[in-house]
């Protein structure tokens, strides 16, 4: 590890990972053990903040399409709703999320269009804040999150230079612990609430509701698409899916593939769709098809589900993400999704090293004609 994988991008205006495309689906994390158990306190400074970067890209986004899915309901219906919303959407499964048992109901108070959710003798209350078109997600109130991570960083900077990696581990152990929840509940609330959105309209809603909540947070993290080249692309893909727990003991971890003409990432299982269809298991929840979930499986086809019944309601927005919005803006797929029926099985993405080279299908299976040209 003499030379750092860790490089500036030109494209993207900050340091992103730049390994072998084979080795960008290792964890993140193990970079930054070798810098601190070798001493290299810069180095090791440099790699936390880009595995915290890592996370907090993926909240953004969360934060982002669950508000856009909030203002698609209250929009329709009026602010008033938006306890129930709460009450309906989030509250009678928060603390399953958290890995409590008995499937204990949050309690919902809301202050305009923020929320706090408490279960009784919980260490934490959670805070929804709404930001500039997003919510944030704390652990307790947002000024106390925000102390607590700042002494945080304190006491980790201080086991950074002291090379004590014992002690920057158990510290990191804390931070992980809280940031993979505030990414598990921003997630599970996506499927609830397009689920509710479902439920409330009909399914085929779903077209419309995909679109317009997905497409401001896809412009804003892939705005320099028509820019990227294939190693671009493929480092941001990866990126992101580290960013959300993907793999084994969710340590984010990615099967990257390298083919004659593409490359195959294979997610076993992905922090999102695949977690919340086989459940979670570090803290025991089940399956988010199940109570206190109840989840919707798609029953019908359509363009947006790969034309294939029963799929997976939040696993149906990679067809929109990956295939449809790039189609529609750029002329191509950005990726070709291979969504497993099983949820035990794994997932995946394929990325042709010609981004032009996408197959037919890759177009057809979302409504979409392939180009005429070869």
């Amino acid at each position: 590890m003499s030379m750092t994988p860790l490089q500036f991008s030109p494209t993207l205006n900050r340091m992103i990972r730049q390994d072998e495309p084979t080795r960008l689906g290792d964890p993140t994390r193990p970079f930054l053990d070798v810098a601190v158990r070798e001493g290299r306190a810069d180095d090791a400074r440099q790699w936390l903040d880009y595995y915290l970067l890592e996370f907090k890209n993926i909240w953004f986004i969360f934060g982002v399409w669950d508000w856009y899915m909030v203002r698609y309901y209250l929009d329709r219906t009026g602010d008033d709703h938006w306890q129930y919303l709460l009450e309906q959407s989030i509250a009678p499964w928060i603390g399953t999320t958290a890995g409590l048992k008995g499937m204990p109901i949050a309690r919902v108070e809301v202050e305009g269009h923020n929320a706090r959710l408490s279960i009784p003798d919980y260490e934490w209350t959670f805070y929804l804040t709404e930001g500039d078109q997003r919510f944030d997600l704390t652990l307790n109130s947002p000024k106390e999150q925000q102390q607590r991570w700042s002494d945080w960083r304190a006491t980790i900077e201080r086991a950074i230079r002291a090379a004590d990696s014992g002690e920057f581990n158990r510290l990191l152990d804390a931070y992980v612990s809280e940031a993979r929840l505030i990414h598990d509940i921003l997630c599970d609330w996506a499927w609830a609430l397009l689920t509710f959105l479902a439920r409330t309209w009909g399914e085929s809603v779903l077209d419309e509701v995909l679109r317009v909540t997905e497409a401001p947070w896809v412009t804003a993290r892939y705005e320099k698409l028509r820019d990227m080249n294939l190693n671009d692309s493929l480092q941001l893909t990866i990126e992101g899916m580290r960013g959300h727990f993907s793999g084994p003991n969710r340590a984010g971890t990615i099967n990257v593939i390298e083919e004659a003409d593409r490359y195959v990432l294979v997610f076993d299982a992905c922090g999102t769709g695949g977690r919340m269809r086989r459940g979670d298991p570090l803290v025991g929840s089940g399956a988010r098809t199940e109570p206190p979930y109840n989840f919707l499986m798609v029953q019908n086809a359509y363009d947006w589900t790969w034309q294939r019944e029963g799929v997976c309601a939040y696993c149906a927005h990679c067809a929109v993400v990956n295939q449809i919005l790039p189609i529609e803006g750029l002329g191509r797929p950005m990726r070709m999704t291979e969504y497993p029926a099983n949820a035990n099985d794994a997932c995946r993405w394929i990325i042709y090293k010609d981004l032009k080279g996408f197959p037919a299908d890759a177009y057809r299976a979302v409504g979409k004609e392939p180009p005429s040209h070869p």
